[in-house]
């Protein structure tokens, strides 16, 4: 599917989270809202089942796709990493947030990591945390049912091969719980923000009087790393930091 046709692509299944009457119809219209061509309208409704505390990947993804056809860059991208932090082995949400990154002004250059960490993400993304602690729980249950063999088989060869199981699926299980843990800590992680100011000056510190050190832009990611007042102490990717006005930037929560 292109670009294109991906970015107008909703998802029309009730949010799993979100099976009332009353939501299911909220959910119907928003999406009819936005078949019409009326993004605004659509992400109203939207936007009223999020302060429902009704939330889903699927809602976000139709978030994102109500703010991108709405020229709103920034709050696209805010939305679609919503979406992802809820479900980051999905191919759409992925796609549509590389192709909504595409128009950020800021290009910046990432600080290296060491490859092994940035291999670990990319397993750990592969299901969701939800779906690691299932696998736990069905590899620490061979894993048990290994160990029951090995004690009681009455054959060598039996007990070897049970004390084989039991040890690759004690392994798995505790690769499975890390993995599990990792992920639930990204998604209760609120330190990523988006800017969703046009642009917004980085300040030397929290006060409007003080020097701009750069300019940043839509869309551009920020970790925060303190607040005061009305400011974000934020570091950009490629490791430079400065406060911006907390007005700027809006949480990945």
């Amino acid at each position: 599917m292109c670009v294109a046709m991906l970015i107008g692509t909703l998802c029309g299944v009730v949010p799993a989270v979100a099976q009332n009457i009353d939501t299911e119809s909220l959910w119907e219209r928003g999406n009819t809202l936005y078949t019409a061509g009326d993004y605004n309208g659509a992400l109203a409704v939207y936007d009223s089942i999020q302060k429902e505390g009704l939330v889903s990947a699927k809602l976000f993804y139709n978030m994102g796709n109500a703010n991108f056809k709405s020229g709103k860059i920034g709050e696209a991208i805010l939305y679609y990493n919503k979406a992802q932090k809820l479900a980051p082995a999905d191919g759409d949400v992925a796609y549509n947030l590389a192709y909504a990154n595409s128009f950020v002004k800021d290009k910046i250059n990432l600080v290296p990591e060491f490859f092994l960490k940035t291999w670990l993400g990319k397993v750990g993304n592969l299901m969701s945390s939800d779906a690691w602690a299932v696998g736990s729980l069905v590899g620490l249950a061979i894993a048990l049912a290994a160990g029951l063999v090995y004690a009681l088989g009455a054959r060598r060869r039996v007990r070897k091969s049970g004390f084989v199981v039991c040890l690759v699926a004690g392994v798995l299980t505790l690769a499975m719980m890390c993995f599990a843990a990792a992920e639930r800590r990204q998604i209760l992680d609120c330190s990523e923000a988006v800017v969703v100011s046009s642009a917004a000056a980085v300040k030397s510190s929290p006060d409007r009087t003080s020097k701009d050190i750069f300019i940043l832009h839509e869309g551009t990611k920020v970790k925060v790393l303190d607040i005061y007042g009305a400011w974000n102490e934020i570091r950009i990717a490629d490791g430079n930091e400065g406060w911006i006005a907390s007005s700027a930037i809006l949480p990945i929560d």
